[in-house]
């Protein structure tokens, strides 16, 4: 968001169209189709129940102040759910909550169930308070995803929960590339795969967050604490630590960091040209820090008899990029976004609104504590959040732990991170050299909008939230939906580009998800994309494709680029008919505006049940490979709502409430640390242990891995059609705005 906003407010002057923010189509309900009547009750279910009751309740997970929050069955993050490939789940919601809502199954497909994606407005109506609405889908892929409110921006108040698929029998796994000895004892480890949520956290709920957006009209990234599972502190660094982990690039701007470590809101290069209003933001959004009195952060113990741990981590966060690492382990990188990949060795995973990085650890150090570090990405802001991976008989920090990053996510010494776009299949995907359609979309900053929060994914138009009170497109004839900005159509079987263009001259990535089924990412590159289509530029040159070993995902971060636009394309084929979002999951840019409707298949448009949402639940038990007897063992008394079995949980209505605000696996209590000369010495590093460690912060910006390698899966083209080639401590540079600055 930073620098673009001032360098989008320039090109803006060029723009002749007339930029707005509008409705998908009419609210007319004159052309909505009949529904079937083969209901999805009509006969007996033998799928796995899985139901959750959503309250309203509050949550303190830094223990510096509470605030409201939605629970699930008492919890918050959500229980997560298991099953295994093949299987089909009755998904029941109660809605206990006052206000409308709806739940989105990230990165499940829907085949054969479009009403199920839960998105008011696209495949469903809104679930009302005090109503129920069950969703029935069939695991279909393996892999990490997670379930979440899809309703306005109701994720930031804490709605979602981790989904894990376990292979069907007999299908191939990256086991044996990683360690050939060791297949059963990895196989078991991916099976029962700790899911940690990293995020931003913020004091205000959503609606509290937007409306200061609008009074203020900023574009607010600066959160209070950087919490995992629920778990987190406020560290609130003093003014001459923040000083001492300043990058050149904010002294560039003749500004400097905030007491909470962000860039001020009057900072006209990464706020934009708009009039703000700045006696309308309270203070504590980006000058006071509150430090925690009673935080706790997560801790996952594991036993080193069993040789690896899993772990996948999900970002749910509205605003921050984040960049984690474990002290004294390298990390297995082998499922990233839904889909098994050939597996990467790295020190470091970036994760991205939306994403999901799964990797093994070995567990091969001597018995004691190691830190789980999550550091903010961008140059927003300096925040860290913390947890441990605690061996199984530790006594406290182990003596030998050694820290890759600081506090203020700077490398320390030689550091290997996870690039997604050498996230190669494990099991090539073959796909069409040729399109049948392209949609060509300029991501950026809303033209001639004097709100400084509005978004456009198109180019031209925002996305209205106000759509999710509407009727859903799935229930209409599509043939009375014009086709516009907002709304692009295709027939079932088509191969479809998005090619979609990031404004310079500063780019800042966009992690981009799409609805429904998978699509491949084949190029990237810096500059402006100056054909209509893929087919001119490849012939131009070729080499700015990759079609033999292209990412096959759910979601993909856009190409970043300081002093040019960038571009990025994506190539799906339309195998299942409905409505679908295409989006930034910025959750700040989505509820900007940040989206389009894909309608996919309007020739083979389904007929929604006329049961739809109905509950009519089955009796079923899930065959995935490991059904724990409760999701997280320390906080199973706390949380009686739970049934046994996680993959088919069930709670009664009880409007609970959290204190610790998670229901995730044991913590660690809060105790002594110091800062000393830009040196925090405590005990859980900055959260707090028996035994003590320390770091350095630096000003060090650290290294950038390079996309554009040979072995590279998308390659990143520097050649005619870019405007100016950008070094690796360039890309570094451009990673502020890569974070909501």
């Amino acid at each position: 968001m930073a620098f673009s906003r001032f360098t989008s407010a320039i090109s803006f002057l060029s723009l002749a169209t007339t930029a707005f923010t509008a409705p998908l189509i009419s609210t007319n309900s004159a052309n909505v189709l009949e529904r079937r009547a083969d209901g999805i009750c009509a006969a007996a279910s033998n799928c796995v129940p899985f139901t959750i009751d959503l309250t309203w309740g509050s949550v303190n997970p830094t223990g510096a102040g509470a605030r409201g929050a939605i629970l699930t069955n008492g919890s918050f993050p959500a229980p997560a759910l298991r099953l295994k490939v093949g299987e089909c789940v009755d998904f029941l919601v109660h809605n206990h909550l006052d206000v409308d809502t709806g739940i989105h199954f990230h990165g499940i497909q829907q085949t054969g169930t479009p009403w199920s994606d839960g998105v008011p407005g696209l495949s469903q109506y809104a679930v009302q308070p005090g109503d129920s609405y069950m969703y029935r889908w069939t695991a279909d892929e393996q892999g990490s995803y997670f379930y979440h409110s899809h309703y306005k921006g109701q994720i930031m108040d804490g709605l979602y929960g981790a989904i894990y698929i376990t292979p069907s029998d007999g299908e191939e796994t990256p086991f044996a590339a990683i360690d050939s000895s060791a297949v059963e004892k990895l196989k078991l480890a991916d099976a029962k795969a700790e899911p940690i949520f990293i995020s931003d956290w913020s004091k205000y709920t959503f609606d509290q967050f937007f409306a200061i957006q609008q009074a203020g009209n900023v574009d607010i990234a600066c959160s209070d604490a950087i919490i995992l599972n629920g778990f987190g502190e406020q560290y609130c660094p003093t003014r001459e630590q923040i000083t001492a982990m300043t990058p050149v690039q904010i002294t560039n701007l003749n500004t400097a960091y905030t007491n909470k470590g962000c860039i001020p809101a009057n900072t006209p290069q990464t706020q934009g040209n708009f009039t703000r209003n700045l006696a309308a933001i309270p203070s504590d959004v980006y000058d006071v820090c509150t430090k925690s009195s009673s935080g706790k952060n997560y801790t996952m113990t594991v036993d080193p008899a069993d040789g690896w741990a899993a772990i996948t981590l999900i970002n749910p966060g509205g605003f921050a990029l984040l960049k984690a690492t474990v002290d004294n382990h390298k990390l297995y990188v082998y499922d990233y976004n839904g889909r098994y990949i050939k597996p990467h060795v790295v020190d470091q995973v970036n994760v991205a609104n939306g994403e999901r990085v799964t990797f093994f650890i070995k567990l091969d150090q001597q018995v004691g504590d190691y830190q789980i570090r999550v550091a903010n990405l961008g140059l927003n802001q300096i925040i860290s959040g913390f947890g441990k991976i605690s061996y199984k008989g530790s006594k406290g920090i182990s003596s030998t732990s050694v820290a890759a990053m600081t506090y203020g996510g700077a490398p320390l010494g030689s550091v290997v991170a996870f690039n997604p776009a050498k996230a190669a299949p494990l099991v090539p995907e073959a796909f069409s050299r040729t399109a049948d359609k392209t949609f060509k979309f300029n991501l950026q900053k809303l033209p001639k909008s004097t709100d400084a929060y509005r978004w456009s994914l198109q180019g031209n138009t925002a996305y209205d939230m106000s759509n999710d009170d509407g009727t859903p497109l799935l229930y209409k004839d599509p043939a009375t939906i014009p086709e516009s900005d907002l709304v692009k159509k295709t027939n079932l079987g088509d191969w479809v580009d998005i090619i979609m263009q990031t404004t310079g001259p500063l780019a800042q990535p966009h992690p981009m998800h799409k609805h429904a089924n998978k699509f491949f990412v084949i190029g990237q590159g810096l500059g402006t994309f100056n054909w209509s289509t893929v087919a001119e530029a490849y012939a131009y040159n070729a080499s700015m494709f990759n079609f033999d070993s292209a990412p096959y995902v759910d979601g993909f971060t856009t190409l970043a680029g300081e002093r040019t636009s960038t571009w990025t394309v994506l190539r799906y084929k339309v195998e299942i008919a409905g409505a679908w979002f295409l989006h930034c999951h910025m959750h700040t840019h989505f509820a900007g505006g940040m989206a389009i409707a894909l309608l996919d298949g309007v020739d083979k448009w389904p007929s929604v049940p006329s049961d739809a949402g109905k509950t009519c639940q089955g009796s079923a038990s899930s065959n995935s490979t490991w059904n724990p007897s409760c999701y997280c063992a320390a906080s199973c008394a706390a949380n009686p709502g739970k049934a046994a079995d996680g993959s088919g949980a069930t709670s009664d209505k009880t409007a609970g409430s959290s204190s610790s605000g998670s229901t995730s696996a044991s913590t660690s209590g809060s105790g002594s640390g110091s800062w000393e000369n830009g040196v925090w010495t405590g005990a859980n590093s900055p959260a707090s242990s028996d035994n003590t460690t320390s770091y350095t912060p630096s000003p060090s910006t650290g290294s950038y891995s390079n996309s554009s390698s040979s072995d590279s899966a998308v390659k990143t083209y520097t050649g005619a059609a870019s405007a100016s080639h950008v070094s690796m401590f360039t890309l570094v540079a451009l990673i502020i705005a890569a974070l909501s600055l």
